[in-house]
């Protein structure tokens, strides 16, 4: 009888301790839904800058990002929000905007657009957004991250044709196609590795892409794996093949462990 007391008294005691425990606190405002917010009670629309060339921006270069309202085509587009970034460093430049819920009520698709540039510390245009880059904001906005790409302003050299590796490569998905002679080679940049072929295709190889470092106005790579190690140098210098004599805008150095090959390079 005394173990069926004390058994009840435990109960009652745990009961009792239930009870007294506070409810669950309720989500916090925005948490849950596909808005941002900020502790202000702004919405907030995040994402990056970014252009293709392989080359630096000038140290004393600003990026300027806004939010227009551009539903209107007979009026100026109502810029909601903007920010200036001072010393962006390279891309891709990460931005935040942020912008009062009333400021975008009654918002419908296409009536919203992020507009981006860059300038040089004499306000020169150097890069700018050519094209609509429309959002969702308000309560139709559904909190990711959105990238905005830029293109370079004048003065850049007519591309020339890609050979049919080139086209097949940036069908495949690579952004920046290099190739040189003597022994013939080719290399292709992708999103997620490195691809080096020589001796007129003979050798290949394959490794997994590092990420860009730019270095005094040089986009470097340095890739690893077991058995491999390449390095790549793109420089913004004009460039002539010395067997098709077609002009490219890059000159491009790989290592291949003790081998180098130079040649020229292009965006894809």
């Amino acid at each position: 009888m005394k173990v069926i007391a004390n058994l009840q008294i435990l109960l009652l005691s745990l009961l009792i301790a239930a009870c007294g425990q506070p409810d669950s606190p309720a989500p916090e405002a925005g948490q849950g839904d596909s808005m941002q917010t900020d502790k202000s009670g702004q919405l907030v629309l995040s994402g990056k800058v970014v252009y293709r060339e392989r080359m630096a921006m000038p140290e004393d270069a600003t990026v300027h990002v806004s939010l227009a309202d551009v539903s209107r085509a007979d009026a100026p587009a109502r810029v909601i929000a903007e920010q200036v970034i001072e010393q962006p460093g390279q891309v891709p430049v990460p931005f935040t905007l942020r912008y009062l819920p009333e400021a975008v009520k009654g918002a419908h698709a296409m009536d919203y657009a992020v507009r981006a540039e860059i300038r040089d510390g004499d306000d020169q245009l150097l890069w700018t957004t050519t094209e609509r880059h429309t959002v969702k904001v308000g309560e139709s906005a559904d909190g990711k991250p959105v990238t905005i790409m830029v293109h370079r302003v004048g003065g850049v050299e007519a591309a020339p044709e890609l050979s049919q590796a080139a086209h097949k490569a940036a069908a495949a998905g690579a952004s920046f196609w290099a190739v040189g002679n003597e022994p013939g080679w080719n290399l292709a940049v992708y999103p997620d590795h490195l691809e080096l072929v020589t001796d007129y295709g003979n050798n290949r190889l394959s490794v997994d892409n590092p990420g860009a470092v730019v270095e005094q106005g040089k986009t470097l790579y340095h890739a690893r794996s077991d058995d491999a190690e390449l390095r790549v140098e793109i420089d913004k210098t004009p460039c002539k093949d010395d067997m098709s004599g077609r002009a490219y805008p890059y000159q491009v150095r790989v290592a291949q462990g003790d081998e180098l090959f130079s040649g020229c390079g292009r965006d894809l």
